[in-house]
């Protein structure tokens, strides 16, 4: 039987504790009553705390451990879930956890994070040179304060050697299904998802992400360039016309661009017109004809493969898992 040992503290999200335990624990269980067949588990999920002290959630929700992160021998995986706290505070009032990892042999475990939990991993120098996502809320932050990490903040799940990561607080059932298929088979994890009525489709988190998060940065005439691109998505716009309205060349603007935003001013622009695309979706009865006029593109055939690369589903799949159900019928 797989072992996993989730290591929890003070201000967790609860769910990131009980979920995956749940998720775990019943993979080859659940699925298997329910066509009557004999429960065949896979893992043994254990809860550890350091000193076993209980675990004070965020939501105030008192936890009791089955261990003490100490007395922990070997585990075949290593959870650190959610941050649902203050991540600095957390980190300073947890560095025995960050020690223990720091310590794991690595060649012979899987260690995991849980949306914000790749603080940790980072902070013990796990993730230094990997690829690694967190959740898109904290994306600046992390890069800020570890920047030999190759942060994939639009990527639900990254596995990088012996390092998994997903990218949202309630993420930790795709991490777990992930964790099934790699250790057990896709049969088992495809029937622990219908069981828990899981919708495996998710691929990336770009369809939570907002828009402003470019605009963090104090360029004030990029930002300027961002508010006009915004006020004018629907028209026909020239990239290398745009600096000279706002007094700069080409070149510096592009450059300028890239290096407030992260991204180019094409990329920016498409940016804006998918935002602005998935409000349509999910607050009116347009057409998708209709959006893609409506967004400055000609094509519906492009939109609709640039709409699905950039947020991970087509518009009509966009709409229906988005859109309220009293607009449906409206």
């Amino acid at each position: 039987m797989i072992t996993v040992t989730v290591l929890a503290f003070d201000y967790v999200l609860a769910s990131a504790l009980t979920g995956i335990n749940d998720l775990l624990s019943l993979a080859g269980v659940s699925w298997n009553k329910l066509h009557q067949q004999d429960p065949t588990p896979k893992f043994n999920v254990q809860i550890a705390s350091w000193d076993k002290k209980p675990i004070y959630t965020l939501n105030n929700i008192v936890i009791m451990p089955h261990c003490a992160i100490q007395d922990v021998g070997h585990s075949d995986v290593y959870l650190v879930p959610c941050i649902a706290g203050d991540i600095d505070k957390t980190l300073a009032q947890n560095n025995g956890i960050v020690e223990f990892l720091q310590r794991l042999n690595q060649d012979n475990c899987i260690i995991g994070s849980n949306s914000t939990g790749s603080f940790f991993l980072a902070e013990a120098g796990l993730l230094d040179d990997k690829i690694a996502t967190t959740h898109w809320g904290v994306e600046q932050e992390f890069i800020q304060k570890y920047p030999k990490v190759k942060l994939k903040a639009d990527q639900l799940i990254t596995h990088d050697q012996n390092i998994l990561c997903d990218g949202g607080g309630l993420a930790w059932f795709d991490l777990g299904l992930y964790i099934i298929e790699l250790f057990c088979d896709h049969e088992t994890a495809i029937g622990t998802a219908k069981a828990f009525v899981i919708d495996t489709g998710r691929k990336t988190q770009l369809s939570y992400s907002p828009l402003i998060s470019m605009k963090y940065h104090n360029d004030k005439t990029i930002l300027a360039i961002q508010d006009w691109m915004e006020d004018n998505y629907n028209a026909n716009i020239s990239i290398d016309t745009i600096g000279g309205k706002f007094g700069l060349s080409n070149r510096s603007m592009i450059r300028r661009f890239k290096e407030a935003s992260g991204v180019t001013p094409s990329n920016y622009l498409q940016d804006v017109r998918i935002d602005v695309a998935s409000k349509y979706l999910v607050q009116s009865n347009k057409t998708i004809d209709e959006i893609t006029h409506a967004t400055g593109y000609s094509d519906a055939s492009s939109f609709t493969k640039l709409f699905k690369r950039k947020t991970g589903l087509s518009p009509s799949n966009y709409r229906a898992r988005y859109k309220p159900i009293h607009t449906q019928n409206g």
